[in-house]
C-alpha cells in the first residue's frame, strides 16, 4: 500500500488515470487508496468481545471495467502474500539473533557461577559435604586408635612400674626368674583375649616350662634396667602417637563442624546455578525453535497466508445499487413533469374556454365558437404522434442497451428471469 507500489499498479494499467481529474502523482494515489477495500473476518461473527480473532480478510478494488478490477485485485493479493512471507521472514530471523545474544550472555553468567562455585570448593576443600561420611569413618578409627594407644599406654606404665618395683626389692633375683615373671605377665594379659588352644599361648607355656625346669641364671639387674629403658621409650612414642591422634581427631571435629555452614553457601550457589541453567536451556531450546521457524520461512514451508478464493471477474457492478437507482429515476420520471405541468399551469394567464370567460367579466358569453382545425394542423399533430411513438422506441433501445452494458448482460438476466419463472 506504499507509494511506489501504487503508482507500479498504475503504471501496469494506465486506465485508472482516466477517472482522476487531477494530473498530481498525490492524487492518483489518493485515489487508488479509497478504492481499495481490506475487510476483516472474524473467527465468531456473534461474538461481542471488543478484540475478535480474525481468521481471514477480503481484498477488492473498485473500477470501471471488471477486468481492470480483477487484475488490480489480484497484483494486491500478490503483495500482501509477498510481504506477509517478507514479515514473518525478518520477525523469525530478529527473534533468532534475539534468542542468540541472550544465550550468549546466559552461557557467560553461567561459566561465572561455575567458576564460583569451583573457587568455593577450592577455599573450603577440607570441609565439603561430600566428605562427610569419609570424616566420620576417619573419626571412628582414630577414636578406636586412641583407645587401643591409652590402653597400650596403661600396659607398658604398668609393666615398667612392675620392672621398678622388681628390681628395688629383688636385689638377688636371677635372670630366669625376672624373664619368667616376665612372660607370666604376657601369658595373663594374652589369655584374657584368646584361648589357651591358642598359638601364642601354647609357645609362652612352653616357655614358661622350660625356665621353671632351667637353673638359675646370673641376676637380672641389668636387663631389667634395660627394660625400663625400653618401657620409658615405648611410654614417649605412645604419648606422641596419642598426642597425634588427638589432634588428628580434634581436625576432623572442626571439620565436620564447618561443614553445615560451608553446605548452606554451596547450596545457594548451587542454587544460582541450578536457576541460570534452567533459563539457559530454554533459551537454547527456544533459539533452536527459532532456527527451524526461520529455516521454515526461508523455504516458504511455515504457516503463512494462503488464497481461499483467488479474484474473479465481476459479472454485475458493485455500485451504484441499480434498483434504487432505476427506482429513482422512475419516481423522478413520474412526479417531476407531473410537478412541471402543475407548476406551469399555474403560470399560465391565458384565457381558455367559455369558463374562463364567465369567471373573469362575470357574464356568460353570447357565442361560442369551437376550433377549425385545418388540413396542416391535423398532419402536424400525425407528425407528433409518429415523433412520439419513434422517440418511445429509441428509449426502449436505449434503455436495453443500457441494462445490456451497464447493469447485466440480457442472457444473464434471462436466465435469472426464467429461473425465477421456473422455466427450464
Amino acid at each position: 500500500m506504499t507509494r511506489d507500489k501504487l503508482l507500479e499498479i498504475a503504471n501496469k494499467h494506465p486506465s485508472l488515470k482516466d477517472g482522476v481529474r487531477s494530473p498530481l502523482i498525490s492524487d492518483l494515489v489518493s485515489d487508488m487508496r479509497s478504492k481499495i477495500t481490506v475487510q476483516l473476518i472474524s473467527g465468531n461473527k456473534n461474538s461481542r468481545r471488543r478484540h475478535a480473532t480474525t481468521i481471514a480478510f477480503k481484498v477488492a478494488f473498485d473500477a470501471l471495467s471488471p477486468s481492470v478490477a480483477q487484475s488490480v485485485t489480484n497484483d494486491l493479493v500478490t503483495l500482501f502474500l509477498d510481504e506477509n512471507v517478507k514479515a514473518r521472514t525478518a520477525r523469525a530471523s530478529e527473534t533468532t539473533d534475539f534468542l542468540q545474544h541472550e544465550a550468549e550472555k546466559l552461557k557467560q553468567k553461567l561459566a561465572g557461577t561455575e567458576q564460583a562455585i569451583a573457587d568455593y570448593k577450592l577455599q573450603f576443600k577440607e570441609s565439603l559435604p561430600e566428605h562427610l561420611n569419609l570424616y566420620m569413618s576417619m573419626l571412628e578409627r582414630a577414636q578406636n586408635s586412641r583407645v587401643e594407644v591409652a590402653r597400650q599406654l596403661e600396659t607398658v606404665k604398668s609393666q615398667k612400674s612392675l620392672l621398678e618395683l622388681q628390681t628395688r626389692s629383688s636385689g638377688g633375683i636371677s635372670e630366669q626368674q625376672v624373664r619368667l615373671n616376665n612372660l607370666r605377665k604376657k601369658y595373663d594379659e594374652l589369655s584374657v583375649q584368646y584361648t589357651e588352644s591358642h598359638p601364642d599361648l601354647v609357645t609362652l607355656r612352653s616357655e614358661i616350662d622350660q625356665l621353671k625346669t632351667a637353673a638359675p641364671r646370673r641376676t637380672a639387674n641389668s636387663l631389667v634396667r634395660q627394660e625400663i629403658t625400653a618401657a620409658k621409650s615405648q611410654i614417649a612414642l605412645l604419648v606422641e602417637q596419642r598426642e597425634k591422634i588427638d589432634e588428628q581427631i580434634s581436625s576432623l571435629q572442626q571439620r565436620i563442624i564447618n561443614i553445615p555452614q560451608v553446605e548452606r553457601g554451596l547450596l545457594s550457589l548451587n542454587r544460582d546455578y541450578e536457576a541460570v541453567k534452567e533459563q539457559y536451556d530454554q533459551i537454547v531450546g527456544n533459539t533452536m525453535q527459532a532456527q527451524m521457524a526461520e529455516s521454515l520461512e526461508q523455504g516458504r514451508k511455515a504457516e503463512r497466508f494462503s488464497i481461499l478464493e483467488p479474484p474473479l471477474l465481476p459479472d454485475q457492478p458493485y455500485k451504484p445499487d441499480r434498483k434504487k437507482f432505476l427506482a429513482a429515476g422512475f419516481a423522478a420520471s413520474l412526479f417531476l413533469p407531473l410537478g412541471l405541468v402543475i407548476g406551469l399551469a399555474f403560470m399560465d394567464k391565458s384565457i381558455r374556454g367559455a369558463n374562463s370567460i364567465e369567471m373573469i367579466t362575470g357574464h356568460a358569453p353570447l357565442v361560442v365558437i369551437g376550433v377549425i382545425e385545418t388540413e396542416e394542423e391535423l398532419q402536424r399533430q400525425r407528425n407528433r404522434k409518429i415523433k412520439a411513438i419513434i422517440a418511445v422506441l429509441l428509449g426502449f433501445v436505449s434503455i436495453v442497451i443500457a441494462t445490456h452494458f451497464l447493469y447485466q448482460p440480457l442472457d444473464m438476466l434471462m436466465y435469472k428471469l426464467m429461473y425465477k419463472l421456473g422455466v427450464s
